[in-house]
């Protein structure tokens, strides 16, 4: 009789919690974050976060920097492969240093921090990666944090750095999951929710429709020259010292996905989607 009690006691208490939940969402605006991989949803959730609400406490900032790490190693090895595409002359000494880089990084992830940053500032100095940053600086595929963090990286991969609310911006850590916040802006309660924006994850948006008031979409202006990174995978060729020639990968980079058509394509398929029908859209053209 006390089991049967107490789970009667359990289901009422959970039935309360479902009711409150819904009343409380019945008076908040439910808006959800929609667009493309790395178009910047997530910046705009970051952001929110620290404007309206208190930001992120000292030990999130803390946990933010393994993410700062890899967003600069991979920065690098974006660069090494920009550098074996586009400058003609590599000099025989530059090339081995290019090469690791560019097939991959988990040699780099297990070296102490003082040889890291050691690396990274010989890699810059060197003839072939200055010649492609200065007439390269836009390369397509370069992330575009690349600006922010690399005149900073003494000081960002020290391991008692702690990170900034700029440099958490910055981050670029693929979604993978449903984020969500709760804040107020003026006289409106706002549900602000981000889902991940790859292939692989869009057929899951489907469980967060239900009572959207507004779709912000965010698609990146500065895609018109990128190609879908999860198509990139499928296909990069592998890159050493007998690399297939560059005007083969430039047709496999032809054959690829353009993000900002990917965009458009998407935009069209959630403006047509009967689950949204009773939702306002915002389209957000980030740079």
């Amino acid at each position: 009789i006390r089991d049967v009690k107490t789970q009667a006691e359990t289901s009422n208490r959970i039935e309360r919690m479902l009711q409150q939940d819904k009343k409380e969402d019945a008076g908040r605006l439910k808006i959800l974050l929609l667009g493309g991989a790395d178009a910047g949803k997530s910046t705009i959730l970051k952001q929110m976060r620290i404007l309206h609400m208190t930001g992120f406490s000292a030990e999130e900032m803390h946990s933010f920097h393994k993410y700062l790490r890899y967003n600069v190693s991979q920065i690098f090895h974006e660069m090494s492969k920009g550098v074996l595409e586009l400058v003609p002359e590599i000099a025989d000494v530059e090339k081995s240093l290019i090469y690791r880089f560019a097939e991959g990084l988990s040699w780099f992830a297990g070296l102490d921090d003082d040889m890291e940053v050691g690396i990274l500032i010989n890699f810059l100095q060197l003839k072939c990666v200055r010649s492609f940053m200065q007439y390269h600086p836009n390369y397509s595929s370069l992330p575009d944090n690349a600006h922010y963090y690399i005149p900073n990286l003494g000081s960002l991969l020290s391991p008692d750095y702690m990170p900034t609310p700029e440099d958490i911006l910055h981050l670029r850590i693929p979604t993978t999951s449903v984020n969500e916040i709760n804040f107020s802006f003026e006289k409106a309660s706002i549900r602000l929710i981000d889902v991940g924006g790859q292939r692989t994850y869009r057929k899951k948006w489907i469980h967060c429709f239900n009572g959207v008031a507004a779709v912000l979409f965010v698609a990146s202006m500065a895609a018109y020259d990128q190609v879908l990174d999860e198509v990139d995978m499928m296909i990069k060729p592998v890159l050493h010292e007998d690399a297939i020639p560059r005007a083969a990968n430039i047709g496999n980079f032809q054959k690829r996905e353009n993000r900002l058509r990917d965009s458009a394509m998407l935009f069209g398929e959630m403006l047509r989607s009967h689950f949204l029908l009773s939702a306002a859209f915002i389209l957000f053209l980030n740079k």
